[in-house]
């Protein structure tokens, strides 16, 4: 069968059919308001997913009792009457596109902070979790109860509200994850020691679930494995499964991971595709209902044959559907090439984390729906675009898609600009994806593509455009040190591997720039990254930091902080740190550069302008990929709208 064959096929769950086997799995978005309501944003970001052909889509962490179960301040709820209009407005807008609306029943327990809730976290036991680092308060049997009950009519809620199903969250360390596993229930009552006993609390829940609604799905979010020591081991886990069958579960999402085990429930991008799996086919073997799965699935072709060779039943994606919330479509029609691909950046993540909106770095529509969704005016104007990377090429298609004559000018030989050296390093192979799918868009569309062409004031006599669009992008600063022999900028190596082996590198920046070069290098040479700053790669989102700092350690990658390059000559370098203005000298092969790029800029006569000029991407500010799409994205919206 082809892939949108087995995509497409419909799955019974309990006593709902789901159209096809695609699933957006619950992902925070704090898109909600900070009393836990339903906003137009929300709605809006979900109608989306829905309309882009999700079979089911299991609403975000909701949480049942606020504050103290909170785990972020904008997370929705479903805790309180006045939040059932709401709700119900949500889960009648996702299921008027035939997609089946769940809810996911959510309290955080010990992960979680006093700023987020106003008070102390509470837990199975008083064991703080090393990642939040606020120790917990243990439960009571009457607030175990008590939680009980919130989750109960939380249910109910959802029903009232219309969901198809609701999902418990016990997975990834939440509260009802701590009680389950013996790293964080150390009671000795009840409610701790034996599985049996550590199960109890979520088997209550679900009976009183089955007992106060009747057609609700009952699906169970669970871990497979903790990943840390003394946590569920996966031969607990599967019995975990069975449990969870046994006491009426009728759909299993079967994950792993806690916040202490890091990537394991964020992944990178050095994670594989589909790396779960081998884990997920055993808990499905020991059950007959229907299982979900996922991991850092980005391709149909993927999807399709983990269900077809009984992997999982169902797959979720999730930041797929934050890259583009037509995947589900686009795989149906057999149209992968035509999905804007997640390069697993975790800029989602990043900005939950910091207590914002969701945002996407390849999607700037992704949590600005409400804002950039809006039914567009025709804008039938002429634009020239100065340059074809990523700010280029986003901002080219924005303007053809509004009905523009849309010229796109590189001065190079082909399209991509940074994207062409950033897919070099380590884990960002997803970028050459990115990169090819959106000069597959430029080739579907009507833009005038023009290679090695320089944006001149002959040319813009040529064209007489409206809007001038310089997107020209950046280059790396490269400072005059007198004396050194071999020096390069850190992009230049990157585009260009020299196939170094068994060389003295000394890399002046500890950016994400030098960092992923030192990353790149260090397999075969050894390599010393020089930052004048307190912190290595500050730019880089957490995960994916700690991961590439883990990496460089393996690899014996020298660091010196607070420390610049002083002097040189054709076989030393001499490093002097600001601490203790004490020098290291250090033989050398090479010195590469990171310490940032500066803008490039057309020479123009200001004459040949027309009155629209727009300077975005790197050529504006050197910066990554969200913002250079967010400024393209943004162009047409403020010329109609400005």
């Amino acid at each position: 069968m082809s892939y949108p064959s087995i995509l497409g096929t419909p799955l019974s769950i309990g006593a709902k059919t789901i159209k096809n086997r695609i699933v957006m799995p619950a992902m925070g978005t704090g898109l909600a308001s900070a009393q836990g309501e339903v906003t137009p944003a929300l709605l809006r970001y979900y109608e989306e997913r829905a309309r882009g052909g999700a079979g089911a889509i299991v609403v975000e962490i909701a949480c049942v009792d606020s504050p103290e179960g909170k785990g972020s301040l904008t997370q929705l709820c479903i805790d309180r009457p006045e939040l059932l209009p709401g709700l119900a407005e949500l889960a009648e807008i996702i299921k008027a596109y035939d997609c089946l609306a769940m809810i996911q029943l959510h309290h955080a327990g010990r992960q979680t902070a006093p700023a987020v809730t106003g008070r102390q976290p509470v837990a199975p036991s008083p064991k703080a979790c090393r990642f939040m680092r606020a120790e917990p308060r243990q439960l009571s049997r009457e607030e175990i109860a008590s939680i009980r009950n919130r989750f109960v009519q939380a249910a109910v809620m959802a029903e009232q509200a219309g969901f198809d199903g609701v999902e418990l969250h016990a997975a990834h360390g939440y509260l009802l994850s701590q009680f389950l596993s013996p790293y964080t229930n150390l009671r000795e009552d009840e409610y701790g020691g034996s599985l049996e006993n550590r199960f109890r609390l979520l088997r209550e829940i679900m009976e009183g679930i089955k007992t106060y609604t009747s057609r609700l799905i009952l699906g169970v979010r669970f871990n497979l494995t903790d990943f840390v020591k003394g946590g569920i081991s996966l031969d607990e886990g599967l019995e975990i499964a069975q449990l969870l069958e046994q006491n009426g579960a009728d759909l299993l999402n079967a994950s792993c991971g806690i916040y202490e085990s890091g990537q394991t429930s964020i992944e990178t991008g050095s994670f594989q595709e589909g790396w779960r799996m081998d884990m997920i086919r055993q808990a499905k073997q020991r059950v007959s209902i229907p299982v979900i799965g996922g991991g850092v699935i980005r391709q149909p072709e993927m999807a399709a044959r983990l269900i077809e060779e009984g992997y999982i039943d169902l797959v979720w994606i999730g930041r797929g559907m934050l890259a583009d919330p037509d995947w589900a479509n686009k795989a149906l029609k057999g149209c992968a090439e035509r999905i804007r691909p997640c390069i697993t950046c975790n800029t989602c993540f990043a900005s939950i984390i910091q207590g914002h909106h969701i945002r996407c770095a390849v999607n700037p529509q992704t949590g600005r729906e409400e804002r950039l969704l809006r039914p567009a005016s025709a804008y039938h104007k002429t634009v020239l675009v100065a340059g074809g990377g990523p700010a280029g090429m986003q901002a080219a298609l924005a303007f053809a898609q509004l009905g523009s004559s849309v010229v796109l000018a590189e001065a190079g030989s082909c399209l991509g600009g940074q994207m062409i050296v950033a897919q070099k390093p380590p884990g960002k192979h997803a970028i050459a994806r990115l990169r090819q799918y959106l000069i597959n868009e430029v080739k579907a569309s009507s833009i005038q593509v023009r290679l090695n062409t320089q944006v001149t004031s002959q040319l813009l006599a040529e064209i007489k455009p409206d809007v001038l669009v310089i997107a020209s992008g950046s280059k790396p600063v490269i400072p005059d040190y007198p004396g050194i022999k071999s020096f390069y900028s850190a992009a230049e190596i990157l585009d260009n591997d020299p196939g170094w082996e068994g060389q003295h590198i000394i890399i002046v920046g500890g950016g994400s720039t030098g960092c992923e070069a030192a990353d790149f290098l260090s397999e075969r040479n050894q390599v010393t990254i020089v930052e004048k700053g307190k912190v290595i790669a500050p730019d880089m989102e957490n995960m994916s930091r700690l991961e590439l700092l883990a990496r460089l350690k393996q690899k014996k990658v020298k660091i010196f902080k607070r420390t610049e390059l002083e002097t040189a000559d054709n076989e030393k370098v001499s490093l002097r740190s600001a601490d203790n203005n004490e020098t290291t000298v250090c033989a050398y092969d090479h010195v590469l550069f990171a310490i940032g790029n500066r803008p490039v800029l057309p020479e123009l006569d200001p004459q040949s302008l027309p009155d629209q000029v727009f300077v975005i991407g790197d050529a504006k500010q050197a910066r990554g990929f969200s913002q250079a799409f967010f400024e393209a994205q943004m162009l047409p919206y403020r010329l109609i709208r400005g």
